[in-house]
């Protein structure tokens, strides 16, 4: 892939985080199973087992790909060999993956996330995980208030921040064109009687406490266009958010963008713009990212025009992680 020059980002303490634009390279392709082909959430933990899931159209079905060691994974005509593969059928869009504590959570764009144990899907063996629901708090007719579900409201994108602390993207917020609202929430515990007994269930709960908004740098508010937010990414205290821009001509998703912010503070420090220089290609969605010392890998969703036995066909198991070997906004802050 042609480099693509690089600038320096300012720092900035005003609305107007700069623009860089970084060389990406190709690190592998995912090859889709089971008919799981849009490609999801990454996370990559301290031992270099690099974690994502596709879905399947209409996510009645996901692909849990464990591919360990990833530096130095099997690699055959670009497409990676992964360690294991499980199946699962509730982790929903799966579109945001973050790792704490030995386990893997999921952001399932439902009403709940689910807990993972990782150190057993890198070993080979299959954990089922556990759902931690979105729970509120309802005043009954008694005055009292009970834990209730939510329903109409979904987890679309996840971030550890330290242990069972994280950072939330909830839909249906009356989030306007040019701005992010996040929560930070705490996963609880609550005793629940069941016939069974007593049994300790995890929620987090919805509500405006812990809610801050982030705003798009001046520049990108006002050419961005018709774009959708991807997910979000926490370390060292800064946040990075990936929006993923639709080309005005096709409709398709063709340029990418990743924002960083310091954690609390609702101005735009920087921002990177990915976008394939094939000529071929028909989409290029980055949808997730983990930062490894200075590098930046990320997940895309990407198809591409190609001719097969003479004919034009669209090739759409062409889902790859993509790596920025010396990414600016990985390390240079406020």
């Amino acid at each position: 892939m042609k480099p693509i020059p690089m600038k320096e980002v300012g720092n900035k303490n005003n609305n107007k985080g700069e623009k860089i634009m970084s060389k990406m390279e190709l690190l592998f392709r995912i090859k889709d199973k089971d008919e799981c082909s849009n490609m999801g959430g990454i996370a990559i933990d301290s031992n270099g087992t690099l974690y994502c899931v596709k879905s399947k159209q209409g996510d009645s079905l996901q692909c849990l790909y464990v591919i360990n060691n990833y530096r130095s994974a099997e690699i055959k005509k670009e497409v990676v060999t992964p360690s294991y593969t499980y199946m699962y059928g509730w982790l929903g869009h799966a579109n945001s993956l973050t790792l704490s504590d030995g386990f893997l959570y999921v952001g399932t764009d439902k009403n709940y996330i689910i807990k993972l144990n990782a150190s057993k899907l890198s070993t080979g063996r299959y954990d089922a995980g556990e759902k931690i629901l979105l729970k509120k708090k309802v005043k009954q007719n008694d005055g009292k208030y009970k834990l209730t579900e939510v329903t109409d409201i979904s987890i679309s994108s996840i971030a550890n921040i330290n242990g069972s602390k994280f950072v939330l993207h909830f839909s249906k917020q009356g989030e306007s064109k040019t701005n992010r609202i996040y929560f930070n929430k705490e996963v609880k515990s609550y005793t629940e009687k069941t016939p069974k007994g007593d049994q300790d269930r995890k929620y987090i709960e919805y509500s405006s406490v812990g809610k801050f908004e982030y705003k798009y740098p001046d520049d990108l508010k006002s050419s961005i266009g018709e774009h959708a937010p991807q997910d979000v990414y926490y370390k060292n205290g800064y946040l990075y958010f990936i929006l993923a821009g639709k080309d005005k001509k096709s409709k398709q998703f063709k340029t990418s963008y990743i924002l960083k912010y310091k954690l609390g503070n609702s101005n735009c420090l920087g921002y990177d713009s990915f976008t394939s220089t094939d000529k071929n290609t028909i989409k290029f969605e980055i949808e997730s990212m983990h930062i490894v010392g200075k590098k930046l890998v990320f997940s895309v969703n990407e198809s591409k025009k190609t001719i097969i036995n003479g004919k034009e066909k669209i090739v759409e198991n062409w889902d790859a992680i993509y790596i920025t070997r010396d990414w600016v906004l990985a390390y240079q802050n406020d």
